[in-house]
């Protein structure tokens, strides 16, 4: 493909749509302001619930969020289409949830539309990161003869396990900051969205921004402003008594309702639409981060379960490939990333689908932090994993000794103050914001720990670490967190990974249906809940997010357990005084089961 002069901003042009329904989409159509004498050329497809773009108060298209893409692709030969989605930005139509029915069928209909235009060559891929890399996920679940390949980033796999009620614990702060957000969006509320967004400076952002940008034939804001209108209707979560903690709560509620109207994860996650993307046959490339909530649990998910042809790419990175996040750097603070090189490996990644070529076979591309370097693999786990156990000791130890006394066992008031900060995985899902990596010796004095030995050799650990717990407790029900941390040997504490469970669903699985899982699985339904016992122990066992790292000789591991991460899950009903008491017995032997690779 050509490569246009660096200094050619792209023609935008902004039109709408119709769908099947009638329902007008906004579009915008990103061009080299040369590309016409180019002939026909591929599309890339982004859809977006965030508006597509913004009307300015200075209309210069190098001020939009989306230009550096734009940018970038059309340099390339590509024509970019941006599209709000049903009900969002200037689009018309109703949300009746997020990632409903009629909008995974908008894309296909967008899809049909471009290959009607003159600069469409017929072939389309679908982009997107977050939100947007759901939408081109699903897009595959159309079936469009145009869609080529789809190459999204940091996406949503299981909404409940992932990133709403990990460990069926509920994520409040997502939960309450994204609902607040998205509700301001669709009622164009500037001021709202300007201390909702972080990072920004939001007094540039209030001068500068006026809402979601009108089509060109909108030319006084009418047409914006009666699909702002008709988004009040819109279903918002923030809005809405969900009234549901378990994963089949909303569907349960929806039984003789309108569908959708609520956010049921069965119904809206990717991997339900397993089938349908199955049958497309239209290869996946797809990206996530070791540090983005979920999405790299998600992304091996999906390389376990679905047939598709796929390259699967995890990195040391936060949500949207923004930094790059090290444990190991003195200071904590992860490094900004270069756009230009995420959107250089995308190309690269899609051009031989593109091209006919396609990807052969299954591959899975993925980063030792500690190592730093890139390795791949077909299987998952890997075949070379030796499942290792540190067991809770006596004073407060990890060892690899089982523990051959009767009794033992350790008493921790849960401290509802205890956190993992405002700079998390978690956090990280609004605005791309890094995760910081700062010592955690002050907030660990509050939590439960347990440390090893001082390692007498590298240690290489990539899978999913699981812990065993045995306890009882005061409460019929708590929260449990687990922290995987090492010591570095100036006594610097740093956090690798983290898995919590509410002890209520800790009920295993032995014969899980859907999509492949890691480590213990829970079904999370409201059938399955188990009160805890007051006079006895109780089995917790459960998978931590998956890491792939290298830890040094002379360092030493760490698990810390608390029952609140105050700054993130919302804390469980009667938690003030919630106490336990953890087995490190020979009866109740809890340890913590590291994937080692030799």
């Amino acid at each position: 493909m050509t490569s246009p002069a660096q200094n050619i901003i792209p023609a935008l042009e902004a039109v709408y749509v119709a769908m099947r329904d009638g329902v007008r989409l906004a579009v915008d159509v990103w061009r080299c302001a040369d590309q016409a004498g180019d002939g026909p050329s591929p599309t890339m497809l982004l859809t977006t619930r965030y508006w597509r773009s913004f009307a300015l108060a200075e209309d210069d298209p190098r001020l939009q969020g989306i230009f550096a893409l734009a940018s970038y692709f059309t340099r390339q030969g590509y024509v970019v289409v941006n599209a709000d989605s049903r009900g969002s930005g200037a689009s018309f139509g109703v949300r009746r949830t997020e990632w409903s029915e009629e909008e995974v069928a908008d894309m296909g209909d967008v899809m049909e539309w471009i290959v009607r235009q003159p600069w469409s060559d017929g072939r389309v891929v679908t982009h997107g990161f977050s939100y947007g890399g759901n939408t081109a996920f699903l897009a595959a679940a159309c079936g469009h003869p145009a869609l080529k390949v789809i190459a999204p980033q940091f996406a949503d796999f299981d909404i409940y396990r992932h990133n709403l009620f990990p460990g069926g614990i509920a994520n409040g702060w997502l939960h309450d900051n994204w609902g607040r957000l998205t509700a301001a969006m669709d009622r164009g509320d500037v001021t709202a969205m300007s201390r909702l967004l972080p990072g920004i400076d939001g007094d540039s952002f209030r001068r500068l921004v006026r809402g979601p940008r009108p089509v060109d034939d909108d030319a006084d804001g009418a047409l914006v402003r009666q699909a702002i209108a008709g988004h009040a209707a819109n279903f918002n979560m923030a809005a809405a008594d969900l009234n549901f903690d378990c994963v089949d709560d909303a569907g349960r509620q929806n039984t003789g309702a309108f569908p959708d109207a609520l956010f049921d994860s069965h119904r809206l996650s990717i991997y339900s639409h397993q089938s349908a993307i199955e049958r497309s046959g239209v290869p996946i490339v797809y990206w996530a981060g070791w540090f983005d909530a979920g999405t790299a649990d998600g992304a091996l998910n999906l390389f376990a379960s679905f047939s598709n042809p796929m390259r699967v790419i995890i990195g040391p990175w936060s949500h949207g490939r923004r930094f790059l996040q090290d444990p190991f750097v003195p200071n904590g603070k992860p490094s900004a990333i270069d756009l230009d090189e995420n959107f250089e490996d995308v190309r690269q990644a899609v051009e031989s689908c593109l091209a006919g070529k396609g990807i052969i076979g299954r591959r899975l591309d993925y980063y030792t932090l500690g190592e730093n370097r890139w390795k791949s693999t077909t299987q998952w786990p890997l075949p070379q994993s030796t499942p290792t156990r540190f067991y809770l000791a006596d004073s407060r130890q990890l060892s690899l000794a089982q523990p051959q006394h009767d009794d033992g066992s350790d008493s921790y008031v849960m401290d509802e103050a205890a956190t993992t900060g405002t700079e998390n995985r978690w956090h990280t899902q609004i605005g791309c914001m890094p995760v910081s990596h700062e010592d955690r010796r002050q907030a660990d004095a509050r939590l439960l720990t347990y440390d090893s030995m001082p390692l007498d050799q590298d240690m290489e650990i990539t899978g999913h670490p699981i812990v065993h717990l045995y306890l009882m407790s005061n409460r019929v029900d708590v929260a449990l967190f687990a922290y995987l941390e090492m010591i570095m040997p100036d006594g610097n504490v740093r956090l690798l990974t983290e898995g919590c469970l509410r002890a209520g669903h800790r009920k295993l699985l032995e014969n899980d249906v859907g999509y492949r899982k890691f480590g213990p699985v829970h079904s999370f339904r409201r059938e399955d809940i188990m009160p805890l016992a007051p006079d006895g122990m109780a089995l917790l066992s459960f998978a931590l997010l998956p890491i792939s790292i290298r830890i040094p000789r002379g360092f030493r591991l760490r698990l810390a357990i608390a029952g609140a991460d105050r700054d993130t899950f919302k804390p469980m009903p009667d938690a003030d005084g919630a106490a336990i008491a953890i087995g490190r017995s020979r009866m109740f032997a809890s340890y913590l089961e590291l994937p080692v690779i030799p």
